[in-house]
């Protein structure tokens, strides 16, 4: 998951990005990964599909979605370097 959400970072954004991991309680880790693009893609706003079969972009952050017990993202203000951006977070927990 955590390759999926930079993998998109540096894709579609032109600054900085960067990775944050940290204990969510119950077992569970959350992975965050803030950029400058304020676009937030599909699956993670509201109203998205399933990408189509031969889509050649678009299938990474589904499988987050597929992966993860919950995810979402939001817009930021100031942000890195003082720009907007957004954060994309997924979590997921310890099977035991």
């Amino acid at each position: 998951m955590a390759s999926e959400l930079v993998t998109n970072a540096y894709l579609y954004s032109s600054g900085p990005y960067s990775l944050r991991l940290r204990d969510a309680g119950r077992s569970r880790v959350r992975l965050s990964v803030r950029n400058t693009d304020p676009h937030i893609p599909a699956p993670f706003r509201w109203g998205a599909g399933t990408p189509e079969e031969l889509a050649e972009r678009g299938r990474g952050l589904y499988l987050v979605t597929l992966y993860a017990e919950c995810w979402g993202g939001y817009p930021m203000r100031g942000g890195l370097s003082g720009q907007g951006g957004k954060v994309l977070w997924a979590e997921c927990a310890a099977k035991a």
